[in-house]
């Protein structure tokens, strides 16, 4: 009982940290991207991302999922950091020697010649970066986050304050590149001033990482050509313009809602992998973190498909007004991937990856051939739609496999989401509204006021119609009753002192 009580604090500490890193962390993110699309065109992220997209197929030779492995294997050798560090640093000179390859064909398929520079530069953070030290995957296993939030952080200021710098000098996408070249350098020196870890090159442990990590590999294969196949598409039909407005589109879409609950997974996925022969105890955590992850995925998607018009208009400028059907959309595929990614990870912690890359793999089946058919009919805009269709169909199957492997009854889901669904309708109806409201009683008002006397408007209703309907559904034991217990311990921590003064 203890050991349980203990794996719940632990969880709650953990997401603490990680939810605080993410924060701030897309907090320099967003300052970083409103920097850049002020000072780049949407052709200069559309030429990048087309690189990337070549350094991503790229490192699908070393996504073995290594770090994963070594979180889930309670009785980790040094050996086997040791051997993962070996591998990193194997491929990492491997897909630097490939990307020399691919500069002139890469270019080629593209049709864009800048690419023959652009590979080659990228291959020396390939290449630095493969030796970063391996011994930072023991914050998380050992869920000491306070050291894993002061990584991070440190690896995300220093590759922003680069990038930034390098923009407002240069003001082409070359910022873009050496930010990341000098983002993988500058990962490699923090990641040995953190920690005391020294690797050795061996191979001694390499079945039994092999052995785990081969279908972590085929399912990190599967999800990059699932993620990455648009990025090749888009870049040879609609070329960098079109490609870098979906890019960054997808990219702020993203943040509210997947990159919020990222965090998150990353701190719970080592306490999954714990009480992995604890199903019950398994249950009633995976059930509190999906209730607290539909709670902010919910409102977050759903309001920024209603004010995706003034978020574009005053964070990226004219220049970026395609961007918002397609924000609107890829904003929804986020709010799917929030739901599913813990589930996911459940079924990972509990040794059973093969079910995740068959349900992965039959969804690309699908989704490939359709991205590409929308992309080519419909451009950008078509394959934001083929990718919503085919997350809600994704959706559908994680569910059915999730429970099949955990057993956890399908209703048990439907309970928690349903009152932060309904919840972000009756938002949205208020949105609209005080839209309606605005535009005929104050036409001429600034896109900035509009935007944050309406984001009180949508904080007010979706907290007043989820507390209704929790109510309505007689109080259960839930994420909202727990989020209650922690606002009220805190407000009474707050008031203890006056009550306790004379």
């Amino acid at each position: 009982m203890t050991t349980n009580h203990a794996t719940g604090r632990q969880i709650a500490k953990g997401a603490a940290w990680m939810m605080s890193f993410k924060l701030l962390d897309k907090s320099v993110g967003l300052i970083s991207t409103l920097v850049l699309a002020r000072v780049l065109t949407p052709a200069d992220f559309g030429l990048v991302a087309m690189a990337t997209a070549v350094v991503a197929m790229l490192e699908l030779m070393g996504a073995f999922g290594f770090e994963s492995a070594l979180i889930q294997r309670q009785n980790t050798e040094r050996s086997h950091f040791d051997t993962a560090w070996t591998f990193n640093v194997i491929f990492g000179v491997a897909i630097s020697i490939m990307l020399l390859v691919m500069a002139v064909p890469a270019a080629g398929f593209y049709r864009e010649p800048r690419l023959e520079l652009m590979l080659p530069a990228l291959a020396i953070g390939a290449l630095i970066g493969g030796f970063e030290n391996i011994g930072t995957v023991a914050f998380r296993k050992e869920l000491d986050f306070r050291k894993e939030f002061k990584f991070l952080l440190a690896k995300r200021l220093a590759a922003s304050a680069v990038t930034i710098t390098l923009a407002l000098t240069l003001r082409s996408f070359w910022a873009l590149i050496g930010g990341m070249v000098c983002g993988k350098l500058m990962a490699v020196f923090i990641s040995y001033r953190l920690h005391p870890y020294r690797p050795r090159l061996s191979l001694a442990a390499h079945g039994d990482l092999l052995h785990f990590s081969k279908w972590i590999f085929i399912s990190n294969l599967i999800q990059v050509l699932h993620s990455r196949s648009t990025d090749f598409v888009l870049g040879r039909t609609v070329g960098s313009h079109g490609l870098g407005v979906y890019n960054i589109a997808s990219e702020i879409a993203a943040m509210p809602s997947t990159e919020l609950i990222a965090p998150l997974n990353r701190a719970v996925y080592p306490a999954y992998a714990r009480l992995a022969e604890a199903r019950n105890e398994l249950w009633q955590r995976f059930l509190e973190v999906f209730g607290i992850i539909s709670l902010l995925a919910f409102p977050v998607a759903v309001g920024l498909y209603c004010l995706s018009d003034l978020v574009v208009s005053l964070l990226l400028g004219t220049q970026w007004r395609e961007a918002v059907p397609i924000m609107q959309i890829i904003g929804l595929c986020g709010l799917i991937g929030a739901l599913q990614s813990n589930m996911y990870l459940v079924i990972l912690a509990m040794g059973q990856p093969k079910a995740n890359t068959l349900l992965s793999a039959s969804l690309l089946l699908v989704s490939l051939p359709a991205v590409v058919y929308a992309s080519l009919q419909y451009g950008a805009l078509g394959a934001a739609y083929a990718h919503f269709a085919t997350a809600l169909l994704g959706f559908v199957g994680i569910v059915m496999v999730f429970a099949r492997v955990t057993g956890l009854p399908k209703r048990k889901l439907f309970e928690v989401m349903w009152r932060p669904l309904l919840a972000s309708g009756a938002m949205a109806l208020a949105l609209r509204g005080a839209v309606a409201l605005q535009h005929a009683k104050w036409p001429d008002v600034q896109p900035i006021v509009q935007l944050f006397t309406l984001l009180p408007v949508g904080a007010f209703s979706y907290v007043v119609a989820v507390l209704t309907t929790w109510i309505l559904a007689r109080r259960p034991a839930s994420a909202e009753q727990m989020l209650l217990k922690v606002l009220r311990g805190k407000i009474l921590t707050i008031l203890h002192p006056q009550l306790n003064s004379p």
